[in-house]
């Protein structure tokens, strides 16, 4: 496994790059962040690497810091999140500004990436919300406090699949009461809260 590189900048362009190892030639794919990160040409770089084995091909990805790379791989564990996807996402807003978005549930900033629709987008806040937010002391971005539990995600996920967008979801989710921890029982409430609220939060069906 190829995890990081040491050599000389060879060219680069938007999205690839081309770095001397011992008069070895390595193609990198890389976000547009990372690679105005490594400057000019004709210097010495070091960069943090994933090798993606395909049948077809072998895909050598590039990053910064070993923080991006780690925000990188949490992403493709996400079902619809390949290595396009997880660049484009990078290159849109960084790695603080992924986690930040992740945790405050913005999942609409993650959609302006190229080529990530509104369905990944939400899919993306979802099943990384917990995980970074709790990710500690050598996360990128402070600890944030994270409103959503476990339980909660799963109410998020019920709302989600009857219609309701997430922003309505994430509305009703917040008013639940903290001692009410069984997930069927969480669920018939913030339906209840949004058939209540209809005037305010409407259903997305």
């Amino acid at each position: 496994m190829i995890v990081e590189l040491r050599g000389r900048l060879i060219s680069k362009d938007g999205e690839t790059c081309v770095i001397d190892v011992g008069g070895v030639g390595y193609g990198i794919e890389m976000s547009h962040r990372s690679l105005d990160h490594l400057g000019e040409t004709d210097r010495m770089v070091h960069v943090f690497t994933h090798l993606v084995v395909r049948e077809d091909a072998w895909r050598l990805i590039g990053f910064a810091t070993r923080t991006e790379r780690q925000c990188f791989l949490d992403m493709l564990q996400v079902t619809g999140v390949g290595v396009k996807a997880g660049l484009a996402l990078l290159g849109h807003l960084g790695v603080d500004g992924l986690h930040e978005a992740v945790a405050a549930g913005q999942w609409k900033q993650l959609k302006e990436a190229p080529g990530i629709g509104a369905k990944l987008a939400q899919r993306i806040q979802l099943e990384l919300s917990s995980k970074w937010q709790t990710a500690g002391k050598d996360s990128p971005v402070g600890v944030i406090e994270n409103p959503a539990t476990p339980t909660t995600d799963e109410v998020l996920a019920g709302l989600l699949g009857l219609g309701y967008t997430f922003e309505e979801a994430q509305a009703a989710c917040k008013q639940l009461p903290a001692d009410l921890v069984d997930p069927g029982r969480r669920l018939r409430e913030a339906l209840r809260l949004l058939d209540r609220t209809r005037g305010g939060i409407h259903h997305g069906g």
